[in-house]
């Protein structure tokens, strides 16, 4: 996974508009031109997590022969959005793929006003869409409660805490599945150890209109206000869901990590210092940040390998698409065998693991979040009741 992070970093390097040639690995040269283009969530491409999945996928397929090249493009809100996609149209994309619910609105407009061409949402956190669009989704409220649990079980200081960015799809439903696993955490582990808390700041600048302190807007400033405002609060470990908003937190994260481990000054007597900060990533797994404990990850790669028979197929099981039940349709020249993807902890589209370091200080890291799996599976647990 690592190798692959170090590839995405690459890949979003390559600018704010980038048209890629023909793959000279290609098994064979497509005939017209048929782009592949992507229009970033406010992080861009680089942010570990559903735009960088997509893009390396885009690629891949690029060099299957999917498509004749790529062109992709950051944008910072819904605003760009449709700018973004009029540029994209005057390229004459094959399949144009928005991501993010940011745009969503935009995409709806767009693709209402060009019923012919052929758009991608991925994580659009909406089904009112033309016919013309094509959706990927994740339930993220099972997960949210595996993150809840689990932060409890990583907390040195026993305060945890999750935030959304607005607009983010399942918003009150995931910070409720959060907040019941860290209540089952509390009701399994042993009586006598000090239960932990849920953190909830008060109204400011970081609340949300409708007065919900745990929902932000998706920027990096906003991100970073609200992880500092938590640490504060002896809040150490963090679930944040969004884009912008977080990379603001994990890279805020490092930074703190950074200053406490090169701080010179040792703890005096028995005191420890402070706890390090830690984040249960929503994303890539995170080997690309030291403060990571676990990942929620969408399967960006088996959605679309279950939508576009075509699309090159991975050696991966976790990666490998069911064989669809029907026979795909021809839609604007792609097979679509699904429409309208819908990943979940039971078909393999959204997996929730532990990373090495947490598993070293909690052994039996690995084995909760397998077990709490299970129980969800099996009906045992409610996660949005515990």
């Amino acid at each position: 996974m690592r190798a692959r992070t170090a590839q995405i970093a690459a890949l979003a390097a390559v600018g704010v508009l980038t048209l890629s040639a023909c793959s000279v690995n290609a098994p064979e040269a497509l005939e017209e031109e048929r782009l592949g283009c992507l229009v970033s969530a406010p992080a861009g491409f680089d942010d570990h997590s559903a735009g960088a999945l997509t893009l390396e996928e885009t690629e891949l397929a690029r060099g299957a022969g999917v498509f004749s090249g790529t062109s992709s493009q950051r944008v910072s809100g819904g605003s760009a959005t449709s700018a973004a996609l009029d540029r994209m149209h005057r390229h004459d994309c094959a399949l144009t793929t928005v991501i993010g619910p940011g745009g969503a609105d935009e995409l709806a407009d767009f693709a209402a006003d060009h019923p012919k061409d052929l758009f991608l949402g991925v994580s659009p956190g909406t089904d009112d869409l033309p016919k013309n669009v094509l959706s990927m989704d994740f339930d993220l409220v099972p997960p949210a409660f595996i993150a809840g649990y689990t932060a409890a079980t990583a907390s040195e200081t026993g305060k945890v805490g999750v935030v959304v960015s607005h607009g983010f799809p399942q918003s009150e439903r995931i910070l409720n599945a959060f907040d019941a696993g860290v209540d089952l955490y509390n009701k399994e582990n042993d009586e006598d150890l000090p239960k932990a808390e849920s953190y909830r700041p008060a109204s400011g600048g970081v609340a949300s209109a409708s007065g919900s302190p745990r929902a932000i807007d998706d920027t990096r400033k906003a991100g970073k206000e609200y992880f500092e405002r938590s640490f504060d609060a002896d809040v150490d470990v963090l679930v944040p869901f969004g884009s912008a908003a977080a990379m603001g937190v994990v890279t805020s994260a490092d930074e703190k990590r950074t200053d406490l481990t090169t701080a010179t000054e040792e703890p005096e007597g028995d005191d420890e210092g402070p706890s390090l900060p830690k984040i249960v990533w929503y994303g890539t797994a995170g080997g690309f940040s030291k403060t990571i404990v676990a990942s929620v990850e969408p399967n960006v790669r088996r959605g679309l390998r279950t939508m576009f028979p075509d699309w090159p197929q991975s050696k991966n099981p976790d990666e490998v698409a069911p064989a669809p039940k029907t026979g795909p349709e021809e839609i604007a020249g792609f097979r679509v065998a699904d429409r309208h993807y819908w990943g979940t902890l039971d078909n393999g589209g959204v997996r929730i693991v532990a990373e090495d370091g947490f598993l070293s200080r909690v052994s039996d890291a690995g084995r909760g979040i397998t077990d709490l799996r299970e129980r969800i599976k099996s009906g045992e647990i409610d996660p949005e009741k515990g």
